[in-house]
């Protein structure tokens, strides 16, 4: 999912994993586009053998351990700028605080062990402390070494987020440390560090919030908002992108957008044309609809604040190059039309793309009676709401749909369906994009002025007297391509909304608006990418009540795109009236993962939203609640010997909105993370 070629980064994601409690990790140096800065240049005895400190060093230049960090040069021997980090541009040290003797500290060479428990069973391992190496002692280690009173070690990551210069000390979320210890530690580290007091504690969940709550003035504290405020380089989706790179000044007129194109945007879109790469001079909504799009796609995508004035920029506009994206930089470099044409030639699909469509069934069938199969008449989005449906004892909206049969035999009704295939053919149209614009708009134009059958509008008007009679309804585009495996096709088609007691007349004309989205520029140039047969596809409509009461909404991953060794959900949430999937400048959802591989599951809040900047949206009790539905809905449509998506999905996206402290679930689709070199076990 996340990744489609490299991993769905978190924009606002200002969180570091600070330590792993997977099995088996990836071992990570710095990142692959560009080496740590000069003056951060590894050095060091080349023999090996004690240093001061009574730091060990290696043959490589590296200290496998140090008991002090007293200058800049001892941290860059032990530092790492992990793949695994929710931000850009940072490196980290992790630490050991061996309490059963007398509180040694152990800062630790962090590419060759990045989790705590394998330098305690390599080094730390005695016959009155034992840290055995079996997956069972990996277990019960992480356990008692992040949870329980008892431990032995206290754990924790210092982390130096490189832009802001910001000195941070960072627990995993799910540690139980009491405030009073953490106090304890924080001095202690502070006063091995060189930095001093530069030094700050970075509470990682609500967790630590409660830990600390106490002695909260004994701590300098670095909050999310501190941690975001400093990003200027968010990677999205990584990898390499070749193409001619354009600057976009003022909004993007998605006509002029061509496949063999890196953007480079000073407002972002809410929708974006197929591209070769995408640099946003805003962040990104990390599970917003741009990034979405392009991590489904592959197609390179990052945030660069001030983008436009960024040399590399400038001097390359309207240049081809290459781009690469990757966990802590990126690249602009020149590239040859050798290069580029290799690569565009791998980007896209070879075959082409039939979907199913069953224009038999006419009648308005409710969601929660559709089951996959039923895509073909219903569209993927509402057959694969009504498996959810199907688990029992979680919330849907409800609703029925309209089948596809009505959208062909309104195409017929109007005239449109014969003229379709020369339109589709024609040459001009096929090479001009403002041909195609024009041509498209006058489809949609033919669709919204038809007639609609008055059996079928009263048949609407009356199901939703029947089923809400008081509520506004939406109807959402269903079609038979999108929310696919190999095609997602996210916020290419329109959805309408009708008021409570809506007239005759609304509803047709809601009908139509979703009907001519079909034609809409943006899904058509989609759909000719992924080489999927225009003609084939059909508009079912997903009438819904409106979900009362709600007050946010969300979209979640069932996957951690950042570390496969650490599976967890991740989830953005953002107060109802802003958009948690749509471009929304710097506005920040509310994040979260959840991580469920040990039990109780943990949490890391890795920001707050910026529309609710007190109270979090989701708390204990919604994502507990969160946290069961998206276990269940993972493993019905990806887990199990027999899933219902074919490889490669691995987990799904789904949309939730928070009402009266339910969890609704609106929508689950397929969704491929894949994970990066230094990202996988």
């Amino acid at each position: 999912m996340r990744r489609t070629g490299a991993r769905l980064a978190a924009l606002t994601m200002v969180a570091v994993i600070a330590a792993s409690c997977g099995s088996a990790p990836a071992r990570r140096n710095a990142g692959p586009i560009a080496p740590l800065p000069d003056d951060h240049a590894l050095r060091g005895d080349a023999q090996g053998g004690e240093s001061s400190g009574g730091a060990q060093s290696t043959s490589e230049g590296r200290l496998e351990f140090a008991h002090r960090i007293d200058d800049a040069a001892t941290w860059a021997r032990l530092a790492a700028r992990p793949a695994s980090s929710a931000v850009a541009r940072t490196e980290v040290v992790k630490f050991l605080v061996d309490v059963a003797e007398g509180r040694t500290i152990w800062f630790i060479d962090t590419q060759r062990w990045d989790i705590h428990y394998e330098f305690a069973r390599d080094h730390l391992s005695t016959d009155r402390h034992p840290v055995g190496a079996t997956h069972a002692d990996h277990r019960t280690f992480n356990v008692r070494e992040y949870r329980r009173p008892e431990r032995r070690f206290e754990l924790g990551t210092i982390v130096h987020y490189l832009d802001s210069d910001l000195w941070t000390l960072e627990l995993i979320g799910g540690d139980t440390l009491p405030g009073d210890r953490i106090v304890t530690l924080f001095q202690q580290l502070r006063g091995a560090l060189w930095i001093g007091d530069r030094l700050r504690f970075r509470p990682m969940s609500p967790l630590h919030d409660r830990s600390i709550a106490s002695v909260r003035a004994q701590l300098p504290i670095a909050t999310a908002d501190e941690v975001f405020a400093g990003v200027r380089y968010q990677p999205l989706t990584e990898g390499p992108a070749f193409g001619t790179l354009r600057v976009v000044r003022g909004a993007l007129d998605p006509s002029t957008v061509r496949p063999d194109q890196i953007l480079v945007l000073e407002q972002l879109p809410d929708e974006i044309p197929v591209v070769s790469g995408v640099i946003s001079a805003q962040l990104q909504a990390p599970l917003g609809h741009v990034a979405i799009l392009c991590a489904n796609r592959g197609t390179p995508n990052m945030g660069l604040r001030a983008a436009l004035d960024h040399p590399d920029v400038q001097r390359l506009d309207g240049r081809l190059v290459q781009l690469v994206i990757g966990p802590q930089e990126f690249a602009i470099r020149e590239a040859t039309l050798a290069q580029a044409e290799a690569a565009w030639a791998a980007r896209r699909p070879a075959q082409p793309q039939v979907p199913r469509l069953d224009p038999r069934e006419r009648r308005l069938v409710a969601v929660c009676d559709l089951r996959l199969p039923d895509a073909a008449f219903a569209g993927a989005k509402a057959s694969q709401l009504g498996e959810v449906c199907s688990l029992g004892n979680i919330d849907t909206p409800g609703g029925f749909v309209v089948p596809v049969a009505h959208y062909l035999e309104h195409l017929g009704d109007s005239g449109i369906v014969h003229g379709l295939p020369q339109m589709l053919a024609d040459p001009t149209f096929r090479s001009d994009a403002t041909v195609r614009a024009r041509q498209l708009a006058q489809v949609r134009t033919m669709i919204q002025s038809a007639g609609v059958e008055p059996r079928l509008v009263h048949e609407v008007r009356r199901r939703i007297a029947h089923v809400a009679p008081h509520a506004r309804w939406i109807l959402r585009s269903s079609t038979n391509a999108e929310d696919l495996a190999g095609f997602t096709g996210a916020g290419l088609y329109r959805s309408i909304v009708v008021s409570a007691g809506a007239s005759d007349q609304e509803i047709a004309n809601a009908l139509r608006e979703v009907w001519a989205s079909v034609w809409l520029l943006g899904a058509y140039e989609e759909r000719e990418w992924y080489r999927v047969d225009h003609r084939s596809v059909g508009m079912a409509i997903l009438a819904q009540p409106f979900v009362d009461g709600a007050s946010a909404n969300g979209v979640a991953i069932t996957a951690n795109p950042y570390y496969e060794a650490r599976p967890a959900y991740f989830v953005n949430a953002q107060v109802l009236g802003g958009s948690v999937t749509g471009a929304a400048g710097e506005e920040i959802p509310e994040q979260h993962l959840i991580y469920h591989y040990m039990q109780p599951f943990e949490t890391e809040l890795l920001a707050r939203s910026s529309r609710s900047p007190g109270a979090l949206l989701l708390d204990d009790a919604a994502i507990t609640a969160l946290h069961e539905r998206l276990a269940r809905i993972h493993a019905h449509f990806v887990g199990g010997e027999r899933p219902r998506w074919p490889q490669p999905v691995n987990a799904v996206d789904v949309e939730f909105l928070l009402a009266g402290g339910r969890i609704v679930i609106v929508q689950a689709r397929p969704y491929v993370v894949r994970w990066g070199p230094g990202q996988t076990f």
